[in-house]
């Protein structure tokens, strides 16, 4: 029961990080290179 778990929490926490990953992606396409830079910068 517990690999069964183990492997439904490993499913959803790979979709999550795929999810989070195109969403950044999605977001660093939209505006443009320097614009992300300069907001990821201090």
């Amino acid at each position: 029961m517990s690999e069964t778990k183990n492997k439904i929490t490993w499913v959803s926490l790979l979709k999550a990080i795929i999810q989070a990953a195109i969403a950044a992606l999605t977001a660093l396409g939209v505006t443009s290179c320097s614009t992300a830079i300069e907001c990821l910068l201090p």
